[in-house]
């Protein structure tokens, strides 16, 4: 503060006889706001205000959960539900559509792999040829039985 105060008193002692007044209240003033400007941006730029106003914003982000804390507790003995509660429910929901997209796009894949194998056999029996015999199925996959008539064996009818 010495310095501005040095500052400023030559600042007023700079002007000359020969500036008209209102001239010199203009030096006057951008002598002022340069000095001013220069002392503030010192003060603020130190260590100890860098330090000060770090830890005002850490006091006020905890304030700031505290209360939304106490907001919550607040919400759920009146039987309500707190932004907490909706928030859980929003990532539970888009982490359930996120699983929903992912398993579309595998069946949509296989729908893929299943159109281009069906539009191979279908060019194969157009041209005559005979499909290729398919691989033998793994134990793990399920066959369906054959419907109708013939599949089902009715019993033998016994002689009289």
């Amino acid at each position: 503060w010495t310095e501005f105060a040095s500052r400023m008193a030559q600042a007023g002692t700079a002007f000359s006889s020969d500036q008209a007044p209102p001239e010199a209240m203009r030096s006057m003033r951008a002598a002022f706001l340069k000095a001013w400007g220069e002392s503030c941006e010192q003060a603020m730029r130190s260590p100890e205000f860098l330090e000060a106003v770090r830890k005002a914003m850490a006091g006020a982000i905890e304030m700031r959960r505290q209360t939304n804390e106490w907001l919550g507790r607040l919400q759920h003995e009146f039987q309500g539900t707190s932004r907490q509660d909706v928030d859980q429910i929003m990532l539970v929901m888009k982490h359930l559509e996120q699983r929903l997209v992912d398993g579309f796009e595998r069946i949509e894949g296989r729908l893929d792999e299943f159109d281009t194998r069906l539009d191979d056999l279908e060019a194969k029996a157009r041209s005559g040829a005979r499909p290729a015999r398919r691989a033998a199925r793994p134990a793990s996959v399920k066959t369906r039985a054959p419907s109708g008539k013939s599949a089902r064996k009715s019993p033998r009818k016994k002689k009289k």
